[in-house]
Formats: C-alpha cells, structure tokens, sequence
C-alpha cells in the first residue's frame, strides 16, 4: 500500500513540474480534449444516478412555464457537454446546446436521439462568455450544470445568460462549490486546486458563484447549499442549486 502511495505522490509532481512549463500545458490541453469528452460522456451516467433526485427537484419548476405546457420551451444549455440533463427536459422542449469543446458533438446528437421528446435545435460550438451567435432575449430558461467551475470568467457567463434570457426568463443551476471556510475540505480544495484544474479541462474546486449572482441584478434568485453524500470524492460534495428570475417590464 505504501508503494501505491509513493507512486502516486510521484506521479502528481511530475505531473506539476509539466504544467509548470507553456509546451507541457499545450500538449496537456491538446491531447486531453478528446479524451475528456470520451470518459466524461460516461462518467455524467455515474453523476445523474446519484444526482437524479436533485435534478429533479430542480427541473420540476420547468415543466409549469408557459411555454412548456404549449410544447414549445426553448432551453439553452451551456456546457452541454454529452446531453446528460435532456432526459429531465418537458417534452417538446427546443435546444440550443453551447459547449466550447466540439468533441462532444457525437455524443451530444446520440443522447438528443435517445430522448426524443426534445429536439436538438443548434449546437453552438461557444464559452459561455461569448454566446455572440444566440439573438438578445431569445430564450425561456437557460440551465447550466457543473459549469460555473469551468468558466473562466463567471461574471461575463452570468451577464450573457441575462441577455439571452427573455423576460421573467430562468436560469437553473446545480454546482459544485467551495466548501464552507475554516475546515479541512475547504484547506485542501486550495492545495489541491492547481493540478485539478488541468486534470478536469480547467474546472476548480474553489468556485464561488452564488456571490455573483446575489450582485447580478437577477429580479429573484434563490439557492441552497448541501453536501451530496453520495458522492464518493469529498472535493466534490459542496453543492449549491437553485434559479435565478430575470427582471421584466410591468406594463
């Protein structure tokens, strides 16, 4: 066991003392793409049987829009990834999917035809930061799902999902976040956060996304914060889910 551990230790400075250097964290990001997309299209299986519940709870709000009852809902998601939440989607529901790492294209389509209540409108190939190609106030509800961790800017994905957004317009989120100051989890979010970020493809384990959207000018937003039990790396357990209501004009 002892030997496990020391090949481990190893293995993580060599893997630091790499990406210390501009090359090594170029071929990191090249080869690691394609090989995030492959096992990450597998892993949300894992995630969405653990956090199916919450989702649920999440999405119920969903399906008593206006436009969900007509059929027609149009929900963008950004950082789409494979397609994991389309199974919690109101049938009819129209999406524009945004992801900026096109490797998730195949597994994208495959899920939009194994739920075929939804239709797979556009696949916008975008960071959040910059969804340029989606028209002002185009959309009822814009969901994000273990994203904020990803962006690297949490400030302009917010301001863009405020404009995109028509209305009285929702955006839902579930994140990992940082845990709670002063305890031992929150210590090693920030040792370990460093690696982790080119182990995930630029997630971090530090996110602290509810401050931004309490300053973003959101008409309502509620949240909670829990720990999922459930899942097996403590990192990862810090939980915030909730929505936020843009403003809209009373006539």
């Amino acid at each position: 066991m002892a030997g496990v551990w020391w090949f481990g230790l190893v293995s993580v400075g060599m893997l630091a003392a790499v990406l210390k250097t501009q090359r090594g964290r170029a071929f990191f990001r090249l080869m690691h793409r394609k090989v995030f997309a492959y096992f990450l299209s597998r892993m949300v299986k894992k995630y969405n049987e653990r956090m199916s519940s919450f989702k649920e709870k999440l999405f119920e709000d969903m399906k008593t829009q206006k436009s969900a009852v007509a059929r027609n809902l149009r929900v963008l998601e950004i950082g789409v990834g494979a397609g994991a939440n389309f199974k919690f989607y109101p049938p009819g529901t129209h999406i524009i999917a945004v992801d900026p790492n096109q490797e998730f294209d195949k597994y994208l389509k495959k899920n939009a035809e194994d739920f075929g209540d939804i239709v797979l409108q556009q696949f916008v190939i975008a960071p959040g930061e910059n969804m340029a190609a989606v028209p002002d106030e185009s959309v009822d509800a814009v969901v994000c799902t273990l994203v904020m961790c990803n962006v690297s800017d949490q400030v302009k994905v917010i301001s863009e999902v405020k404009r995109v957004l028509k209305p009285r317009g929702k955006l839902y989120y579930l994140e990992h976040v940082r845990a709670p100051p002063n305890t031992w989890l929150y210590s090693l979010q920030n040792w370990l956060d460093h690696v982790w970020y080119y182990l995930t493809d630029g997630c971090t384990l530090r996110s602290e996304v509810w401050k931004h959207l309490d300053a973003a000018g959101f008409a309502q937003v509620n949240y909670e914060k829990f720990d999922v039990k459930k899942l097996k790396l403590p990192l990862l357990r810090p939980h915030l889910m909730g929505t936020a209501t843009k403003h809209y004009d009373i006539k």
